[in-house]
């Protein structure tokens, strides 16, 4: 059983290495292919997590590489959004520059502060993620729908903030909160 342990790291490890692929991918114009590419990359995000979760293999690796993963997998996105649909950028860029200010600032401080990635790994952020799944799934199937963008865009907002506060609130690196934001207020509150 112990081998199992690092099947959650090997599955952020794939999901990783599925990012050259991509990268060509959206360079050589195949969206279709790119956006199965990314059903894959997405289903191996929900895997990894859910097995780390469920059979107790979470680790301090196993948050880096599924944040690296992650941060990795969502540049890839928005390099498919600037090369096979400007307009998003064009017509509504503020909204997607405001999520990786949020983000990108929550990054650096918890980078700053704890030497590492945050990898706090919310049910908001998850959230977020899912949502921006959603988004890209419609960019690529489908085409530019403003309405999933400022929804999904409110959502990974929020969700960037909830991590921003919670670099500024938490003295000591601490992975995968569950509960996120509230929890950690609650035990702010009981500790008073």
């Amino acid at each position: 059983m112990a081998s199992f342990r690092q099947l959650p790291n090997w599955i952020s490890g794939i999901r990783l290495a599925t990012v050259p692929l991509l990268v060509w991918l959206v360079w050589i114009g195949a969206e279709r292919p790119f956006a199965w590419m990314l059903i894959f990359a997405g289903s191996t995000d929900i895997l990894d997590g859910w097995l780390a979760r469920r059979y107790g293999w979470e680790s301090k690796l196993g948050a880096l590489l599924d944040s690296i993963a992650d941060i990795s997998i969502v540049l890839v996105v928005l390099f498919g959004v600037v090369m096979l649909h400007p307009e998003v950028f064009t017509d509504d860029g503020w909204v997607i520059w405001s999520i990786i200010g949020v983000w990108g600032l929550s990054n650096l401080l918890g980078l700053l502060k704890y030497q590492r990635l945050p990898s706090f790994h919310t049910g908001f952020a998850r959230f977020g993620r899912m949502t921006f799944g959603v988004f890209a799934m419609v960019l690529f199937f489908h085409g530019y729908e403003p309405m999933v963008l400022y929804i999904c865009g409110a959502i990974c907002f929020l969700a960037g903030v909830e991590s921003l506060l919670l670099v500024l609130m938490i003295p000591n690196w601490r992975p995968n909160l569950r509960g996120g934001l509230l929890a950690v207020l609650r035990e702010r509150r009981a500790g008073d």
